[in-house]
């Protein structure tokens, strides 16, 4: 064979092998995201055992290819937003408990997520970096790609895996109710907890990716646990039942936005992949923090 022919043969191998890559063309390679092809996946839990209404009914849902960031978005990772824009600064609604001051987090927390953003925070950090919040069904898929587990996993819960309630307690907690919730967090053992471990005696978050035995299927990190996440659709209980089975955006119009993946504060059944959340989209809660998404193409 001719060297003109080997070496047509070796430039055609390369070029298809490059236009295999689903952005190759398109768009660099996103820094630190991991890319979801496209293709269907379950979205939602079927009737029975620890499914709740709001899960219902389960679904073959198809998503177009998308881009996801790999880690929460950290307070380091915010600093630079917050000084480019002039964005106001993470902040509790108690100022004692407040993790930044004049600007900047405290020392120590850099690498932990970012927590008190409200929905719009997260919309104006994901637009600025070039992206923009998942939506439900992205967020689902990423965390429990397409074998229809419960959680990032796999089927079988396990409190060493993620950042929640049942990791600092030792044992699985699942409160039956907000006073179940308050009696742990407000008056119990957790509040002992919070008071002797947490962030100014208030949060609990820990590093992103500090449970690497728990990535999810395209590899992500805290889906389940350390802070929830702000998504992009309005949350409406009953969406499941009327939503379009290709890349579903959500209701068109509500008054709270969802959220997913649980927190520190939640208790093992919110750490589910099929779990929904939500909050007011002004408010900034202790618990909730972000992660983006881009398209593909």
């Amino acid at each position: 064979m001719s060297r003109s022919l080997v070496a047509a043969r070796l430039l055609l191998s390369v070029f298809a092998a490059i236009s295999a890559q689903p952005s190759a063309f398109s768009a660099p390679l996103p820094d630190d995201m991991t890319f979801v092809p496209a293709g269907e996946f379950l979205m939602g839990n079927p009737a029975g055992s620890d499914s709740l209404p709001d899960e219902q009914p389960q679904r073959l849902v198809s998503l177009s290819s998308f881009w996801i960031d790999r880690y929460e978005v950290t307070n380091d990772a915010y600093v630079p937003f917050v000084q480019a824009t002039g964005h106001r600064a993470p902040a509790n609604a108690n100022p004692a408990s407040t993790l930044w001051e004049s600007n900047l987090p405290i020392s120590g927390i850099g690498t932990h997520p970012v927590v008190n953003v409200s929905w719009d925070d997260a919309v104006a950090y994901c637009s600025w970096a070039g992206k923009r919040l998942p939506t439900e069904a992205e967020w689902e898929k990423a965390a429990r790609g397409t074998d229809g587990r419960r959680y990032p996993w796999g089927n079988d819960w396990d409190i060493t895996k993620a950042n929640s309630a049942s990791y600092w307690a030792g044992r699985t907690i699942d409160f039956q109710s907000g006073a179940d919730w308050e009696s742990f967090w407000i008056k119990g053992e957790g509040a002992q907890m919070v008071k002797e471990t947490g962030v100014k005696g208030e949060v609990l978050t820990m590093p992103v990716g500090s449970f690497p035995e728990s990535v999810s299927p395209y590899g992500l990190y805290d889906m389940a646990g350390n802070v929830a996440e702000w998504v992009q659709d309005w949350y409406n209980p009953n969406y499941y039942k009327e939503a379009p089975f290709l890349d579903p955006q959500g209701p068109s119009r509500g008054a709270i936005k969802a959220m997913r993946g649980g927190s520190w504060l939640k208790p093992a059944i919110s750490l589910r992949v099929s779990d929904r959340d939500w909050g007011l989209m002004d408010s900034r809660p202790s618990g909730a923090g972000i992660r983006c998404a881009k398209d593909a193409f």
